[in-house]
């Protein structure tokens, strides 16, 4: 067995020996057995609180893993930022294991303090690590395995805490890699989803006119510092101010002496705020946000002037299509319409297969649009039941049903209001909800369920959808008067099959946004002319998804500067058959004889082929999943 301490001595990754020696140069002891305890009960308690909203988006995940590891001699952690553990869970026995090694609640894994580790390593070089046996620093921990990812905050980046999965050598396994990675992805939406409903009450709780007047600029701010909005006139107002702040930077502002949250990431004190600046938002009493109204110059009598505004998130003569690559005829076309529709405040419906950018390009028409100072509302039709899908595009008040939210929900179509309401598989959307959807886009009101007060909207609308919306009106499945008015302007994406001279350009777009954003997580990787020349012949049934997918997997997966075809997951080198082809080459036969028969047999072969993935079935049918669940019922088909 090797000594703590000789990286020297031994034949280690070069991320491994570079650990070492930050471990060597802090005076680590490479005799240590167990990691320290840094938090007493009482300090627990306080650090969880502080990490409140990481815990609650981390809780599917904890409670998945919680289940999966019971009897696979693994356990589960979660740190904070500092790399203190606030919570742990997993296979009894190797949690009894984990005790003699101080591997507890609020045992502390940064390097500094525990050496070598997943979650100290993941912490210093911000990529996904794994230390087996000997790699680890520390004597005590040499028995062990562990796998870590950072999880990072979606607004700025900034590290929130890390996932750790661990347990003795003989449990080593190189796919735990790819299943942390997979679920802080999973934690990092659940943020994102959290944050995106944080803002969207600032929003209504605020008065959101943020047109440009020359006596004021206005921030928009959660309670976490982070910039919700601005108008375009903020940063001259900073600047007639001599206040170094530049609002396009998402650097966090400090609120906290007018009720804000501490803040622990790199952020501005702001010491320059005066307090005759500050409204607070609040929400039943509570502080949610701060906005800001920063004077700019002399504040003239009377009404303030309004003079031309751009867009707060985008500079002056930026255009949102150049951010998308394409250079195929197909492309050039559908984007040269999206850029004139945005000009225009009618209605836009997307047609292309799964996959192929649909709400990218929904998104660069709201960015070149009038609404582009609004919000971006998204929702996906089926992704709910009836019901529900109701309750999201409506809202509904308090009391409205068994199960209403308290204090109840502003709806998407109201928190769309003033921007954009993107509605992917519109084609989804259940007949029942249909001719009140089209009564908001007559009347531009709505009416939250369980209320009777009508209230006003505008909103731009884009529509999107994989299915024939023509032939479900022609089936009795579609409105006919609500697809003429969303189709009043209707571009069709090619899959990517069909402009298969734009598969290299995007492969390499994405390549150099993962080496741009990712230096400390990611080598710079380039691809081999191989490699590029699988990746053009390839069909990819799902589109730029499973190419973007399949790019980020070998970027984060491989140690080599240089990507070549060995670098591509199980399925994608050439001659192997992906899931992807499985599902496109839909289900191997399809028996003649009673309609019944045959749709029953359809939905069995798709259930199985998705392995029982109910999201993945439905898609493959082209049907909604609450649609699938009925078949599946009236058939008597049984999830595998």
């Amino acid at each position: 067995m090797c000594t703590g301490g000789q990286s020297d001595d031994l034949p280690i990754r070069d991320v491994i020996a570079s650990s070492w020696q930050r471990c060597l140069s802090q005076g680590v002891n490479p005799e240590q057995k167990a990691a320290p305890l840094l938090a007493t009960e009482n300090n627990l308690y306080d650090c969880r609180q502080k990490n409140s909203e990481l815990l609650e988006c981390a809780q599917p995940v904890i409670a998945q893993a919680s289940a999966f590891l019971q009897d696979l001699e693994t356990i589960l952690f979660l740190t904070d930022y500092q790399g203190l553990n606030l919570q742990i869970v997993g296979d009894p026995r190797t949690l009894d294991d984990a005790n003699h090694i101080g591997l507890v609640e609020g045992s502390g894994w940064n390097e500094v303090v525990a050496g070598s580790n997943a979650v100290g390593t993941a912490m210093a070089t911000r990529r996904p690590t794994q230390v087996h046996g000997e790699e680890h620093y520390c004597q005590g921990f040499k028995p062990w395995t562990c796998t870590a990812a950072v999880i990072a905050d979606p607004y700025d980046n900034q590290m929130m805490g890390v996932i750790d999965l661990s347990g003795l050598c003989s449990m080593y396994d190189k796919f735990h890699v790819p299943l942390v990675v997979a679920w802080v992805s999973q934690i990092q939406s659940g943020l994102a989803r959290r944050t995106s409903e944080q803002w969207s009450s600032i929003l209504e709780h605020s008065n959101s006119n943020f047109g440009r007047f020359r006596n004021t600029g206005k921030l928009l701010l959660d309670k976490h510092g982070r910039l919700v909005n601005f108008s375009s006139n903020s940063s001259e107002a900073l600047d007639a101010l001599g206040i170094d702040y530049d609002p396009y930077s998402k650097r966090r502002l400090s609120m906290e002496r007018f009720g804000g949250e501490s803040i622990v990431y790199p952020h501005d004190r702001g010491e320059w705020v005066s307090e005759d600046w500050v409204e607070p938002i609040r929400h039943k009493g509570e502080i949610i946000g701060f906005q800001l109204l920063v004077p700019a110059g002399r504040i003239h009598s009377g009404k303030p002037q309004i003079i031309q505004e751009t867009s707060p998130s985008l500079k002056p003569d930026f255009d949102p299509f150049q951010e998308i690559y394409g250079e195929s005829p197909s492309f050039k076309s559908s984007a040269n319409k999206a850029r004139k529709a945005a000009s225009t405040p009618l209605p836009v419906l997307i047609l292309g297969d799964t996959g192929v950018g649909k709400e990218v390009f929904a998104k660069a028409i709201h960015d070149s649009s009038h609404y582009s100072e609004g919000p971006f509302i998204d929702l996906n039709c089926s992704s709910f039941s009836k019901d529900i899908l109701n309750s999201e595009l409506f809202g509904h008040v308090e009391g409205a049903f068994t199960g209403a939210k308290k204090g109840g929900l502003i709806g998407k179509i109201e928190a769309a209001n003033g921007g954009t309401l993107f509605l992917d598989e519109i084609g989804e959307m259940p007949l029942e909800i249909q001719p009140v959807f089209l009564r908001v886009l007559q009347e531009k009101k709505i009416y939250r369920v369980g209320d009777v007060k009508p209230i006003p909207v505008d909103f731009r609308l884009i529509a999107a959808t994989n299915r024939d919306l023509k032939a479900a009106v022609n089936e009795g499945l579609f409105r006919k008067d609500l697809y003429f008015r969303l189709s009043t302007v209707t571009i069709s994406l090619d899959p990517l099959s069909g402009r298969k001279e734009d598969i290299e350009g995007i492969a390499q777009s994405v390549l150099d946004r993962l080496n741009k954003e990712n230096p400390d997580q990611i080598t710079a990787k380039r691809f081999s002319p191989a490699l590029l020349n699988a990746l053009k012949t390839r069909e990819w049934p799902g589109n730029i998804r499973e190419l973007v997918n399949v790019v980020e997997c070998m970027c984060f997966m491989s140690q080599s500067e240089t990507l070549t075809i060995d670098d591509l997951p199980d399925g994608y080198r050439p001659g192997e058959v992906s899931i992807h082809s499985e599902f496109a080459a839909g289900p191997a036969s399809i028996p003649q004889g009673n309609l019944d028969v045959v749709e029953k047999n359809t939905i069995e072969a798709a259930v199985k082929q998705s392995s029982g993935n109910m999201t993945q079935a439905a898609k493959h049918l082209g049907i909604a999943k609450s649609t699938l669940y009925q078949k599946m019922k009236k058939y008597g088909i049984k999830k595998p």
